[in-house]
């Protein structure tokens, strides 16, 4: 058995996953297996695998008809045979040849833990630039005590910032797609709290790529309705605080110009549990644009009364 499986879901984009598969390559730590579950119509992931020889550590798996992300993902898991489990994005990579190593000490050096995780090098290809991405010591402390934290702020990074022990109890949700990750990780620390990890970027991740799920869901009207409404629906038993809640739920509908309860429900489904919050969420969103209204207008009333008045002294 390995000591721990690569799982790198694909789905084309090959001039990326050619520098994800070069950065495992260079990795001094080699007691791994490489999963490669393939989405893509054409051969063109099987026709980049064949520059390299990974020595008979590569299983290849091409998915007819492709299974969607997060299903891939999910995949690509269940065929894992070693010890941990690395999820490794097609369009990410390793900062250094020892990355690898430095992800399996996490966990060998913390047996209690089922879950790690890393800082990320992100490579903002639009602004042609990259910044770090780190969980200090307090949002790890604030997110150990309520996980649920994570539906406003990714504390964590993307999946491939993370290793975990082989269970395969915990699997990503297939009704997500742009909180997938987030979700995933509220389960992982519920499951297990004792979760470790590093400030130093082992990973980089790549922003802004043609192809990207993320770049086709950012501003998908629907689909960040329907998600984080299901997503809040998931976690609503176990929130603290929801007044910070529906501020984030006024401020969305205002972005989407989601007007009542029957504009949300035109959208998606609204659980019974549900139906009261919103409520209040859109009487709170309703009032605070009255009184936006009315102070602009007094602002605008006695700006104009005082010009007024100044012109009638200097006549």
């Amino acid at each position: 058995m390995p000591k721990v499986s690569i799982c790198i879901p694909t789905y084309k984009q090959v001039e990326y996953l050619r520098k994800t598969l070069s950065s495992l390559k260079e990795q001094t730590f080699i007691d791994y297996e490489l999963i490669v579950s393939d989405d893509s119509a054409d051969d063109s992931v099987f026709n980049l695998l064949q520059e390299f020889d990974f020595k008979g550590k590569l299983k290849y798996i091409k998915n007819s008809p492709a299974l969607g992300s997060p299903a891939n993902w999910n995949f690509a898991i269940t065929q894992a045979t070693g010890e941990y489990i690395k999820i490794l994005h097609h369009d990410d990579f390793f900062t250094s040849s020892e990355s690898l190593a430095k992800y399996v000490k996490l966990l060998d050096q913390n047996p209690s833990s089922s879950f790690a995780f890393s800082g990320s090098e992100i490579e903002l290809l639009s602004l042609k630039m990259k910044k770090v991405h780190r969980c200090s010591a307090k949002k790890m402390q604030k997110m150990v005590a309520s996980p649920e934290i994570l539906f406003f702020s990714n504390y964590i990074g993307a999946p491939s910032a993370t290793i975990f022990r082989n269970s395969k109890e915990i699997l990503f949700d297939v009704h997500l797609k742009w909180l997938v990750d987030v979700d995933w990780y509220i389960q992982m620390i519920r499951n297990n709290s004792k979760i470790v990890r590093t400030p130093e970027a082992l990973i980089c991740t790549v922003h802004g790529g043609v192809g990207q799920i993320t770049q086709s869901v950012f501003s998908d009207k629907e689909i960040q309705i329907n998600e984080h409404v299901y997503f809040l629906n998931k976690i609503f038993n176990k929130i603290t605080g929801r007044k910070k809640y529906s501020v984030f739920f006024q401020l969305l509908f205002n972005k989407y110009k989601i007007e009542n309860e029957n504009d949300l429900s035109a959208i998606t489904f609204v659980p019974n549990q549900l139906e009261s919050f919103f409520s209040e969420v859109f009487k709170l969103k309703n009032k605070a644009i009255f009184f936006k209204k009315v102070n602009y207008w007094l602002r605008k009333y006695t700006l104009s009364d005082y010009t007024l008045t100044i012109k009638k002294m200097f006549k």
